[in-house]
């Protein structure tokens, strides 16, 4: 680790350059919103070092903003626990005095999982050192996952040793326990030098028997996920509003700030940076990145970094979300909004890969070439776009459903058998049985029914073409005794509405 300022600022530097390419050439080759969030944050989080990160979506609609993407270190619950004097690698580092570099903590026989189950944290990577007071060991300092993703180094192991030799004189173990601001600030001075997703440090009990977490920091992604704020409010909604980036060294004493996500999130802000994304001089959202893991000031440097990658990430998602519409437009029937043909051919075989039971519903519009006859084409596209809507309400989440063609419509119920696939359809005929009049024109449409099969995999059918043909046979069995009902396959009669 250099010390030399001039070094340390080519470093940064270099870094910057480095992590600035990496996201282009990353989000120049995706398209998917949610993996560019992620991208977008990691990388925020690699240059500023920040103990939270933001990053929130305008919603022109209402006009607010929606936070799509955080992390927030914080203390966790892992604070009092005790750890076993044989279990875990902190403590076999405290028995032997050595140092521990660990980046596959899954195939190491020391590491012990009780202590991830209970802070709800996934260890991937490890180091952990020991803590002298004079010639004692009193305890371990730990850090569990790069903040970047990659394998911990020599050079971090050296550098968290380096700290532990320096704060370990300086801690006094049977007081400790008493003072929880001087871990944090202990902890602080870790991430700061070995950036890392956790931190933790652990002392001996005043018997000397068992370690003792007395400061433990974790990094917590999703914690405000969702919320909503106005852009009317707070410093995002300010720069949301103005479209202009702030660097601010002290949050609470600006007017801007509103404390309503403090509340939510029991995260003190200090120093922060926010910035907009904009392209073409439309918002798509703001980043807001809060505190410098070592306790200073954000300054015109990283708010000039921090802008330069959203801008990066505005153009990202600007690409996302037009390659979403495009998709979209692809697999949805323009005249009902359901899923059109080329999507459920698509899905249908994903579907029953997944596992049993599927059931598949064919479902076909009766008398419906009447009302052509009689009133048009027109009448009869706004009958099948008023009745392919009404169908679209009995959808659940996970369910697909899809104008198959003309007059014909199909519904793949997931984790669904016979019976209440049956029940379903069911209610979808009884629907349109009690349609009368075609909405906006008054147009009488109360002879239009609909035949529905079923047929459900694998009770039925092995395969997606035939699982489709035995539900086709059993709607068509409808057809020929009566129309308006539903039979599943290999019945031999329907059940009439």
């Amino acid at each position: 680790m250099s010390h030399n300022p001039v070094d340390r600022e080519l470093e940064q530097r270099l870094r910057e350059l480095s992590v600035t390419n990496e996201l282009i050439k990353t989000l120049t080759s995706n398209l998917e919103l949610s993996e560019i969030l992620r991208i977008v944050l990691d990388r925020i989080k690699i240059l500023t070092q920040a103990e939270a990160l933001s990053l929130l979506l305008y919603d022109g609609e209402r006009n607010e903003l929606v936070f799509a993407a955080t992390e927030t270190l914080r203390e966790n619950t892992l604070v009092g626990m005790r750890l076993p004097p044989q279990e875990g690698i902190a403590s076999w580092v405290a028995r032997t005095g050595r140092s521990a570099l660990v980046n596959d903590v899954a195939h190491d026989p020391r590491f012990y999982g009780a202590v991830d189950r209970a802070s709800r944290f996934a260890t991937q990577s490890l180091l952990a050192v020991p803590l002298r007071h004079g010639d004692k060991v009193i305890g371990v300092l730990e850090v569990l996952n790069r903040y970047d993703g990659l394998a911990f180094s020599p050079e971090d192991l050296r550098t968290l040793e380096w700290i532990a030799s320096e704060v370990g004189d300086t801690l006094d173990p049977d007081a400790s326990a008493e003072e929880p601001e001087a871990m944090r600030n202990v902890l602080a001075r870790v991430a700061a030098a070995v950036p890392s997703e956790a931190a933790s440090l652990l002392l001996y009990d005043p018997e000397g028997r068992e370690l003792v977490f007395r400061g433990s920091r974790t990094l917590q992604a999703g914690l405000i996920d969702g919320l909503r704020m106005r852009c009317d409010r707070g410093i995002a909604g300010w720069v949301a509003t103005h479209r202009e980036a702030v660097c601010i060294p002290d949050v609470t004493k600006d007017p801007r700030y509103f404390v309503d996500v403090e509340q939510q999130t029991h995260f003190v802000p200090r120093s922060m940076l926010c910035v907009p994304m904009l392209s073409k001089g439309t918002l798509l959202g703001v980043v807001q990145v809060i505190n410098k893991i070592d306790g200073t000031a954000f300054n015109e440097d990283e708010l000039r970094m921090a802008q330069t990658l959203a801008d990066h990430a505005a153009i990202a998602i600007e690409n996302a979300s037009l390659y979403r519409q495009a998709y979209n437009a692809s697999i949805t029937d323009d005249l009902t909004g359901l899923s059109n043909t080329r999507y459920f051919n698509q899905r249908l075989p994903e579907i029953l890969a997944a596992g049993g039971p599927v059931s598949l519903a064919v479902l076909d519009l009766d008398n419906f070439k009447a009302i052509v006859d009689t009133y048009g084409h027109l009448v009869g596209s706004r009958t099948i776009s008023h009745l392919g809507r009404m169908i679209r309400h009995f959808v659940r989440p996970g369910d697909v459903a899809a104008r198959f063609g003309g007059d014909e419509f199909v519904l793949v119920l997931p984790s669904t058998d016979a019976e209440t696939a049956r029940t379903i359809a069911e209610t979808i005929r009884a629907a349109i049985e009690a349609t009368s009049t075609l909405e906006g024109n008054g147009v009488d449409i109360s002879t239009v029914t609909a035949s529905v099969g079923v047929a459900t995999f694998p009770d039925h059918a092995a395969t997606p073409e035939a699982l489709f043909k035995a539900a086709d046979q059993a709607m068509y069995a409808v057809k020929r005794t009566g129309k308006n009902a539903v039979a599943v396959a290999g019945e031999g009669a329907a059940i009439n509405g």
